[in-house]
């Protein structure tokens, strides 16, 4: 009777991540990733239970399963290592009682952990003695029994530092698709604690600035952001959008209404510079009247704030981008732009390539995107340095001469127009 509860258990975990993924598409892709890592990969659920695997686990782990540590141990730390990577939203790589080395990746969904898949083990060293008469001392292991797992230890896979990171990489951007409104609830969690964090800075700045509280620096400020809507990045117009919330939230005290006010206010005044700016009227009227509905409805400080960045981004899209519907030439110049970037791309390249003169690409470009195709092009490359900026594989140097710049120190200088930040500090 335990036997067929356990059965039922199993399957009926099982099913709560196969009715999200069906088992056919997590076997394909683990499978897949198996025969190219010639690793172990497990499939558990959230109480530790395994449910798929694929590969054939390492002499080592055989001999010490059935003489040292028992297979519930090891599910129960691979639970526990799934739980960790939850936490941190991504693949996470940690240590087995044997000191293997394994990488976990969390299945989760609406914030509940599913599953998790666990690949390993593998050392990131050539191993020695010492990984055997290290356990043999904590576990009183018999001379005979370390003998035989020195001569299983030349079975472990052995993969450096550099390689698992890269693996690990490889790994989230596998595993992540499986459960895509995850991945996405996460990125907007994300968004919302960086725009929070760059919120609060600007409160600490007015707190020890102490500026005027009079609605004239209030509406300074407004003046600021719309004057950027028109000829600014979207980066920029974003930095000065959390800085309006955050005087807003210093000098009334970080009343929700008193935000949602301004924010009522702020949409109308953004929607008509929108219309001034070239975007067709229709789009922005239905724009303007979904994004009202959103503000009298959000109950969330932090979701309004969020909000107000989705209209932002919606009414420069609109100005800057709809409008070149009409406009082939320059559709087709922006794609070759995005695909060609990190090449030593010029203007006279690029309008031979639309099939206009220099002079006259050069005269519509500006016409339709807002800025010239140098600047363009300049914040262009900025904006796709961002994502190597976030790992520290990559030098300054390196970044510079991939995305098209000529030396390190104009991507700087270019940076820092753009940004606002070195990217340095940008990277942190």
């Amino acid at each position: 009777m335990h036997d067929l509860l356990c059965f039922y258990g199993v399957h009926a975990m099982a099913a709560s991540i196969f009715s999200f993924v069906p088992e056919a598409t997590i076997s394909d892709v683990l499978g897949n990733l198996q025969s190219f890592t010639g690793l172990a990969i497990q499939l558990i659920d959230s109480s530790g239970t395994l449910l798929l695997s694929f590969g054939q686990p390492t002499s080592y782990c055989t001999v010490l399963q059935k003489n040292v540590f028992d297979k519930s141990e090891c599910f129960s730390l691979h639970m526990k290592a799934g739980q960790r990577a939850q936490t941190l939203g991504e693949a996470y790589i940690f240590s087995c009682h044997a000191n293997l080395n394994h990488i976990a990746f969390p299945l989760i969904n609406r914030g509940e952990l599913l599953g998790s898949v666990i690949i390993g083990p593998f050392l990131m060293d050539v191993p020695d003695s010492t990984l055997v008469s290290d356990l043999a001392e904590r576990k009183h292991l018999a001379p005979t029994l370390s003998l035989e797992l020195y001569d299983e230890l030349k079975g472990l896979a052995v993969l450096p530092p550099a390689k698992v990171n890269q693996l690990k990489k490889l790994v989230d951007h596998l595993l992540s698709p499986l459960m895509p409104g995850e991945r996405a609830l996460l990125l907007e969690t994300q968004q919302k604690m960086s725009q929070q964090a760059k919120i609060n800075e600007t409160i600490q700045v007015y707190k020890e600035e102490q500026p005027d509280q009079s609605r004239t620096f209030f509406y300074e400020k407004e003046k600021q952001l719309l004057q950027k809507l028109r000829t600014g990045t979207l980066q920029e117009v974003k930095g000065l959008l959390n800085e309006l919330i955050g005087y807003v939230l210093f000098s009334e005290g970080g009343r929700l209404e008193s935000v949602r006010i301004r924010a009522i206010e702020l949409t109308t005044l953004l929607s008509r510079v929108a219309i001034d700016g070239g975007a067709k009227t229709e789009s922005i009227f239905s724009l303007n009247h979904e994004f009202l509905s959103k503000l009298y409805r959000e109950q969330e400080l932090e979701d309004l704030c969020m909000l107000m960045q989705e209209v932002l981004e919606s009414f420069m899209n609109a100005m800057y981008y709809e409008k070149d519907k009409g406009n082939p030439h320059i559709r087709k110049a922006l794609r070759y732009m995005a695909d060609n970037f990190c090449s030593h791309l010029e203007l006279a390249q690029t309008a031979e390539y639309v099939g206009l003169s220099p002079s006259y690409f050069s005269t519509l470009f500006r016409q339709v995107v807002g800025v010239s195709f140098r600047e363009y092009l300049c914040r262009l490359r900025v904006e796709r340095s961002k994502h190597l900026l976030m790992s520290q594989d990559y030098t300054l140097a390196d970044i510079a001469v991939s995305m098209g710049f000529s030396d390190q120190s104009y991507y700087c200088k270019a940076f820092k127009r753009i940004v606002g930040v070195t990217p340095g500090k940008f990277r942190g």
